[in-house]
């Protein structure tokens, strides 16, 4: 026995042997692959180098640091910086298996955001098309994109605006009355969030209540999803996320269900009647088909989650900015009672806002971009090569992504002196093109930046006619962080002081 087990163990030993070295001249050899195919793989046909950088290990890369620089208020422009020291401002690393080459200034910006042609809009790596839909805006390039911008623009042009101003005063009105009159402390993103979900609602024509409190939820649930990694197993983010897509959906079926019924029998509301989703199940495609529901689903999905989140974040941030800074407070009041003394000379309704009564509203309107140089709602994105490109004498391979990021211009003194300094009048002059981007840019900026703007400058409108507030901690300028849009840790917690109705 002892014998046997002697030869078995000989046996084991040279089987062992040889596969150390069968695994040995295999590392060799990739090795020596690897060598000579990065030479010829560094440079195109024309000779062109690739950028300078590093990948890192296979598919990893540098995920797990860009990921965790994502969460932070300005991560991302100290992730950059730190790649810049080492490579320049044009370098190349991997990002969940992608080969990414990352642009920061401003001519990086503007090859990137004006290259429809040559770049596919990519969203892929943070999960959009399982969580926002394939017939999503968001994830369309090219002409199947600019049909659906056509189709999805006539909610957000001018003239779309000037008629939900009526009704976003409304809004504004009764969600002070609800949700701010008699409160001394209130948790501000939280509240905004009431305001901006229903402005959304109203899109659809779904009134505050139950239903809409649970379809918030569900897309901050669904939100969450977008940064996290794709484990679909319970007890991860990603599984609830798609949990909640499924909800959503399955209420979207039935309220589409409900208003093709009330359009067969003319029973609309006069709201209803010029809401987006009778609009988008009354429109059809240039040959006459009309819109699919998985499309109609995904896009009423996008303008839900995009146009309420990142409308919060951005407002909640202004009234921490502006607690911080009470000259900035008293320049606002100094605006709005202009306005409504202008209206009450002309015997006008000093109650609600015209159009140009926003438009009057230019120093409220730079505080609001002062925050949106600090915190945009996106620190930046992704562009696909779909053909091999050149740029400033590197090769870019087709297939990689290019990566711009707002922050890395917003924050640069070349561009916006005294960068991280609070300073509303520093837009009494426009920035350098490129410089500014908090709806990014080109053919796939953001479509309701218009709509957004109007939203926040009547909420601070009543707001600032209200109330006058301090914040509960004061202390936390380095503590803002994102999840997935900025925010401070208690969410900016404030003490109201309601004033007499200027």
């Amino acid at each position: 026995m002892a014998s046997m087990w002697n030869q078995l163990s000989l046996m084991f030993s040279r089987g062992s042997d040889m596969i150390l070295t069968v695994i040995l001249a295999l590392t060799v050899l990739w090795l020596l692959w690897s060598t000579v195919s990065r030479h010829f793989r560094n440079r195109s046909a024309r000779g062109l180098p690739l950028p300078s950088g590093h990948f890192g290990l296979p598919f990893i890369g540098g995920t797990v640091e860009f990921l965790s620089a994502l969460h932070t208020a300005d991560g991302i422009r100290q992730w950059t910086q730190k790649q810049i020291k080492k490579h320049g401002p044009l370098f190349k690393w991997r990002c969940m298996g992608y080969s990414v080459v990352t642009m920061v200034q401003p001519e990086g910006n503007k090859f990137i955001l004006q290259n429809e042609s040559r770049l596919n809009h990519l969203n892929e790596m943070f999960h959009v098309p399982t969580l926002l839909g394939p017939e999503s805006l968001l994830v369309q390039s090219g002409e199947q994109h600019k049909l659906s911008r056509r189709h999805l623009n006539r909610f957000f042009d001018h003239t779309a605006i000037g008629r939900y101003l009526d009704a976003m005063n409304r809004i504004a009105v009764r969600h002070f009355t609800n949700h701010w009159q008699g409160k001394e402390r209130v948790v501000a993103l939280d509240i905004i969030n009431l305001y901006t979900f229903s402005a959304i609602c109203s899109l659809m024509t779904l009134e505050e209540g139950p239903l809409m409190n649970e379809f918030m939820v569900k897309c901050c649930i669904l939100e969450e999803g977008m940064t996290c990694l794709p484990i679909n197993l319970p007890g991860f983010q990603y599984y609830q996320s798609l949990k909640a897509r499924k909800w959503i959906l399955g209420m979207l079926d039935r309220l589409m269900e409900q208003r093709r019924r009330e359009i067969a029998e003319d029973r609309l509301s006069e709201a209803a009647k010029l809401d987006a989703l009778t609009n988008l199940l009354t429109a059809t495609h240039e040959n006459g088909n009309a819109l699919s529901d998985p499309y109609i689903k995904d896009n009423l999905l996008l303008l839900s989650i995009a146009g309420s989140g990142s409308t919060s974040s951005a407002l909640a941030l202004t009234l921490y900015y502006v607690a911080k800074n009470p000259h900035v407070y008293d320049e606002i009041i100094k605006e709005h009672k202009s306005i409504l003394e202008g209206k009450r000379r002309s015997e006008k309704d000093d109650s609600t806002l015209t159009m140009e009564d926003i438009s009057a509203m230019k120093y409220t309107w730079n505080v609001l971009k002062e925050t949106l140089r600090l915190q945009p709602a996106s620190p930046g994105t992704f562009r696909k090569t779909v053909a091999d490109l050149e740029y400033k004498g590197y090769y870019i391979p087709k297939g990689w992504l290019l990566m711009w990021s707002n922050q890395d211009t917003h924050y640069n003194p070349e561009y916006f002196k005294d960068p991280l300094k609070f300073d509303p009048s520093r837009w009494e002059e426009p920035p350098s093109p490129f410089t500014y981007l908090p709806f990014g840019g080109g053919s796939h900026i953001c479509l309701g930046n218009e709509y957004a703007k109007m939203e926040m400058l009547v909420f601070f409108h009543h707001l600032i006619r209200r109330y006058s507030w301090s914040l509960v901690d004061s202390n936390d300028d380095e503590l803002i962080i994102r999840d997935p849009f900025p925010r401070t840790p208690n969410k900016t917690l404030i003490v109201m002081k309601q004033i007499i109705d200027f």
